[in-house]
């Protein structure tokens, strides 16, 4: 890849990692519906300001609201609502590891539902490394069976719910990428419109300090409206392959802000266990299996 492309990979992985540090700070003064609310407010009103400035047709969010309803429930606000409910018992950084097992659930799903993306001996491997991680990683709290077992439990089920959504968005992949990221995150605003006045009646909620509402402005502009239209550049610069490169480094950032600006900490096991899921999306990857076989067969020649 071009520097420029790394440069894109590394910022990327910064913002997305930084939506685990932002959830952190909101949920010091607003409950969880109503941090994942504002968060999709601003985020589609980002995207559709992006749309306009490129020039894409807003025709589609409503011509095709069926798969784009669809695709922002189980995409974006069942899976946004579990992270950051996940986050009242656990940390950003724990939660950004359990995280990074998406594409993990991914080849499982894909593998279930589709006949083109069928799991080869690599992937099975690399899926079961990729297990082995999570089970090192909910040891300790399947012993306690205390909250915090609740809330890592809620952020793997969101990894489930991603891969369904990424497995089922291939039915609109005609569309340009941009519009696709808008209607996803745009109707899963509009799930989220009745439960969070519902539950949570925000209009009556206090008014947050100034940290709790930068953060919410940082998810809103910077990990999501930013986020998703430097993914599409990566995308298109890079190719789909390389993409992955940002599910490796998203936990890093992620627990770098935790432990510099909020007194987070990784215990041994945690740390072990990402190498575990990295090691697993590795295989599942491919590159370094490839990459291990050609060395095989240069010491051979």
């Amino acid at each position: 890849m071009a520097i420029a492309d790394w440069l894109r990979i590394f910022v990327l992985s910064l913002v997305w990692g930084g939506s685990f540090f932002f959830v952190e700070v909101m949920l010091l003064e607003l409950p969880p519906l109503t941090s994942v609310f504002g968060r999709l407010v601003i985020g589609v009103l980002g995207l559709l300001v992006l749309l306009r400035l490129l020039g894409h047709a807003l025709a589609p969010l409503w011509v095709q609201w069926r798969p784009f309803a669809f695709i922002g429930l189980v995409n974006t606000a069942i899976p946004f609502t579990l992270i950051t409910f996940g986050q009242t018992q656990i940390t950003g950084s724990l939660a950004s590891i359990i995280n990074a097992s998406t594409p993990i659930m991914t080849a499982l799903v894909a593998h279930v539902m589709t006949t083109d993306e069928r799991l080869s001996v690599p992937k099975a491997l690399g899926i079961g490394m990729g297990f082995s991680g999570v089970l090192v990683l909910f040891g300790p709290a399947a012993f306690r069976a205390d909250a915090t077992l609740i809330g890592m439990m809620a952020g793997l089920t969101a990894t489930l719910c991603y891969a369904f959504g990424s497995v089922y968005s291939k039915r609109l992949k005609h569309n340009p990428a941009l519009v696709n990221a808008t209607g996803q995150v745009g109707y899963g605003m509009l799930w989220m419109l009745p439960v969070v006045f519902l539950v949570d009646a925000p209009w009556g909620l206090p008014m947050p300090s100034q940290g709790p509402l930068l953060a919410l402005l940082g998810i809103g502009l910077l990990s999501t409206t930013f986020a998703f239209y430097l993914y599409f550049q990566v995308l298109k610069t890079a190719g789909a392959s390389n993409v992955v490169l940002v599910t490796f480094l998203v936990p890093v950032s992620a627990s770098a802000l935790g432990i510099l600006f909020l007194g987070e900490a990784l215990n041994l096991h945690d740390v072990i266990a990402y190498l575990l899921i990295a090691s697993g999306l590795a295989v599942i990857d491919g590159r370094l299996v490839r990459a291990l076989g050609f060395f095989r067969l240069k010491s051979h020649t």
